[in-house]
C-alpha cells in the first residue's frame, strides 16, 4: 500500500513540475501554448499547481507582516538587520 502512495505522489510531482516548466518557460512559443496534461478524474494538475502557488503567496505575505529584523529595518523601526541572539544569522 505504501509503495502505491509513493508512486502516486511521484506521479503528481512529475505532472506539476512539467506544467510549471511549460508555463514558466523562457521560450515564447512554449509559453504561449496552453499545455494539456492528462490526469485522472479526481485530481487535476492545473488546480493543484494554482492552489500551491496561492498558498505560497499567502505564506510570503504573512512573512512580510512578521516583525523580523529584516522587516523592522524595512519599516524604519530598526537600523541593524542582524539578529542580536545569533550574531547575524
Amino acid at each position: 500500500m505504501k509503495s502505491i502512495l509513493v508512486f502516486l505522489e511521484e506521479y503528481k510531482c512529475g505532472k506539476a513540475r512539467l506544467l510549471t516548466m511549460l508555463k514558466e518557460s523562457d521560450d515564447p512559443v512554449v509559453k504561449t501554448v496552453q499545455p494539456s496534461l492528462k490526469t485522472g478524474r479526481k485530481w487535476k494538475v492545473t488546480e493543484a499547481v494554482d492552489e500551491a502557488k496561492e498558498c505560497l503567496k499567502i505564506k510570503r505575505s504573512v512573512y512580510d507582516l512578521l516583525p523580523s529584523n529584516a522587516n523592522l529595518v524595512r519599516w524604519g523601526k530598526k537600523d541593524d538587520p542582524t539578529c542580536p541572539l545569533c550574531q547575524g544569522r
